[in-house]
């Protein structure tokens, strides 16, 4: 394996530069997003690296969705409040919870299949960034491995951490109250047939329902205040990501690899729903597919880099199961190598990003060997979305060992290509 940290092959500088330089508000569909596309096309163009920019329309689907959501969640627990005023007709909350879960789950399928494309609202116009680099050797069939990373920043008009504890803090209060409220309806169900009373531990327990009720309302009114907005600087979020890409594509051009190509994917609009590497995807898919073996293909997604390297190993809400088959291991291969360490890393609930895109499209494709992976330090999730994710934040040496990692990591996985 090559040492790149022997031969100097790229400026050690240079991505911090480039986080510094990325230092803007860059809101999607804004002149913060126009200016950051003519900086990586710039950096690109002198190093002759050959770049298609393809714009995109996107909406804020994800937005006006997620509002609906908790409309339909308000709306439903309203009535069980209501409901549970009155003991005789407690038992509706069954029947009432049953629709509530089959809309829940039915919609949510619909809403949150990462390989469909929905537009619900005001279209916008955002840009992709795309850099090929092709293999020394173009025989038919050849893996690809594509790097990604968004280039939009935002910010929210309530903390992250408030968020987080917002969101999940009403996931518990949920599941609570419909518990508490199940064990009500069936009490109530059986006073109807049977010489069992409505007594006082039911009125007890029907009161603590009636506050968490209440605590769950209020939380689900707060959300529909919450809107995204351009104050941030995105350094960590994801400066570092267009960074690294771009530092990475200078290493590749110099030295390209024997039998596998190299696609950049610089996306937009990531913030506001995943929509450049949807819109990717959605449009190219099917011609990568004819092209590549994406059974033997990969993503590597590079979200945040800030204070320290984080790399995403699992996946699942309750049941854990490794992210992909053997590309973290190789990843993990190369910082030991590098005596470079990184961390384990998770996104949070609630939160995504562009290698869940690619995941999603390999599956509908029945590309069971395409693995993905995501560089992530949710650690820094603290500083995210806000004025304070700025370029100190991000070391140089952090930002080198990445691209460390990333190249050998590739240059392996090329060797292995028979």
């Amino acid at each position: 394996m090559i040492d790149i940290s022997t031969i100097k092959m790229y400026d050690e500088q240079a991505a911090i530069n480039h986080v510094k330089s990325l230092s803007f508000t860059r809101h999607a569909a804004t002149e913060g997003e126009t200016k950051t596309i003519n900086y990586i096309r710039k950096q690109l163009d002198n190093e002759n690296v050959d770049t298609k920019v393809e714009s995109f329309e996107w909406t804020k689907t994800l937005t006006k969705l997620r509002k609906l959501i908790f409309l339909w969640i308000f709306i439903v627990n309203l009535s069980c409040l209501i409901l549970l005023l009155y003991p005789t007709f407690t038992w509706i909350i069954v029947p009432l919870d049953m629709l509530f879960f089959i809309v829940l789950i039915f919609g949510g399928k619909y809403i949150f299949d990462l390989s469909r494309v929905i537009f619900i609202g005001k279209k916008r116009e955002s840009k992709n960034v795309i850099a090929t680099i092709q293999a020394k050797g173009l025989f038919p069939k050849r893996p690809v491995i594509f790097f990604s990373a968004h280039h939009d920043s935002v910010s929210s008009n309530f903390p992250y951490k408030m968020m987080k504890i917002l969101l999940l803090s009403a996931v518990l209060f949920l599941l609570s109250y419909f518990f508490i409220n199940l064990i009500l309806s069936i009490w109530s169900i059986i006073a109807i047939f049977t010489a069992i009373q409505i007594d006082i531990i039911y009125l007890w327990i029907r009161n603590i329902s009636l506050i968490i009720g209440i605590i769950l309302l209020t939380e689900i009114f707060i959300t529909f205040f919450m809107k995204k907005t351009n104050e941030s600087l995105g350094s960590v979020d994801n400066a570092s990501g267009v960074a690294i890409l771009l530092e990475l594509a200078k290493l590749i051009k110099k030295n390209p690899l024997e039998k596998t190509d190299i696609i950049f994917l610089w996306c937009g609009a990531e913030e506001m729903g995943l929509w450049g590497s949807k819109q990717y995807c959605s449009k190219h898919f099917e011609e990568l597919d004819n092209d590549y073996d994406l059974n033997k293909s990969y993503n590597i997604n590079i979200d945040m880099v800030g204070t320290y390297i984080g790399l995403i190993g699992e996946t699942g809400l309750l049941k854990k199961k490794k992210l992909n088959e053997n590309l973290n291991d190789v990843l993990k291969a190369s910082d030991t190598q590098q005596k470079i360490p990184s961390e384990k890393a998770k996104i949070s609930l609630g939160s995504g990003s562009d290698h869940l895109v690619f995941q999603a499209f390999s599956k509908k494709a029945e590309k069971k060997g395409f693995q993905v992976t995501c560089f992530f330090s949710n650690k820094d999730s603290k500083y995210i979305h806000s004025k304070k994710d700025i370029p100190e934040l991000c070391s140089a040496e952090n930002l080198n060992r990445c691209i460390e990692i990333c190249y050998n990591a590739i240059k392996s996985l090329d060797l292995r290509v028979e």
